[in-house]
């Protein structure tokens, strides 16, 4: 059975082409193009993996979901690899401060621009 994946981001050029990469490699891909709106497909579809950007409509709005998702007990377990741009940008490096797996477990993060490689290798970890 194929896994579920999730891509919520405002980038569409990025979430296409991911989806034909992660596509081709035998997992069923959606994709929404904010928080709000990939709030809706999680709580619809509950997906096996989240790929979820930190800025998009604001600056924190994925890091805002991905908090609102593992404060919830259907959602605390569920991977998610985050996609950040901020260690480049602003010289943020958001996986220094996200090492507890009590407050964020089973999160994962990818910084931008995204190796599909790299990618694809870390979800078929996850995923396995």
């Amino acid at each position: 059975m194929k896994k579920n994946i999730l891509i919520i981001d405002d980038d569409q050029d990025l979430v296409r082409s991911m989806q034909v990469i992660i596509g081709n490699e035998n997992y069923n891909v959606n994709s929404a193009g904010n928080g709000k709106e990939g709030y809706v497909e999680i709580k619809k579809e509950k997906p096996d993996l989240l790929l979820l950007d930190i800025m998009m409509d604001s600056d924190l709005e994925g890091y805002n979901l991905l908090h609102q998702l593992k404060r919830d007990p259907l959602y605390k377990t569920m991977p998610v690899i985050l996609f950040t741009g901020m260690l480049d940008e602003m010289k943020v490096n958001f996986a220094d401060g996200a090492d507890d797996p009590e407050l964020l477990p089973n999160v994962y993060f990818q910084h931008k621009p995204v190796d599909p490689l790299e990618l694809l290798e870390k979800i078929d970890e996850i995923l396995r």
